[in-house]
């Protein structure tokens, strides 16, 4: 199973802002997409997710062989993608904890209350987050660092089959982005496949990538 974008020609507004755009990432595997301001590194993540004011107009997506091209948001996201978002959204009145049982239900099939309890809880230690962090209304209260730790948090709880990452590492001082390195390292292991979008040189030597691509 592999993550395929091939010759990929994405536009904004009618448009286009990104040509010919192709990279294989394969399980374990990490992609780092490096480029400067505004070359169309988050557009590219933003396409493949099917995200408003971004469209994919030539080329193709593809997961295991299946295209994804013409697919719904949630249709991608079932299919095993997970996206940490540069700019994540807030929504009133729903907390973390609250977005993660819903998530793990759909995505996991865990249903069970206590089991998806116990894997938020596990999830949270793991990142060194206290149990609370979960009742925050989910990106509205929270600051620039602790929207990129709740988009950790939810990587690392749902253990997606390939992760694309807007600039996780953004807002996060060197403590966290240790953090943030670690849990990436171990999902690799596991066999979850990484796109990643950094302006840090230190942290994308640390995330040890496959290979770069240079938009």
């Amino acid at each position: 199973m592999s993550l395929v974008v091939d010759h990929l020609f994405i536009a904004r507004a009618g448009k286009e802002i990104l040509s010919d755009i192709s990279f294989v990432c394969a399980p374990g595997e990490l992609i780092v997409i490096r480029g400067k301001n505004g070359a169309g590194k988050s557009s590219l993540l933003s396409a493949m997710m099917v995200l408003p004011g971004v469209e994919i107009i030539a080329g193709d997506f593809s997961v295991n062989g299946e295209s994804l091209i013409g697919k719904k948001t949630y249709e991608i996201a079932r299919s095993g993608i997970f996206l940490a978002h540069q700019e994540p959204p807030a929504i009133d009145g729903v907390s973390l904890g609250v977005v993660a049982r819903a998530a793990l239900e759909t995505m996991c099939g865990i249903a069970e209350v206590p089991e998806a309890q116990h894997r938020i809880r596990e999830t949270l230690a793991e990142l060194g987050l206290p149990e609370d962090f979960a009742h925050k209304t989910l990106n509205l209260s929270m600051s620039g660092g602790e929207k990129k730790r709740a988009e950790l948090f939810q990587l690392v709880l749902l253990k997606p089959k390939f992760a694309l990452l807007d600039e996780i590492d953004s807002g996060l001082d060197s403590a966290s982005c240790s953090i943030a390195a670690a849990a990436i390292a171990k999902l690799r292991s596991e066999g979850t496949g990484f796109v990643v979008v950094t302006h840090s040189d230190a942290f994308a030597e640390v995330l040890m990538p496959t290979r770069i691509v240079e938009l």
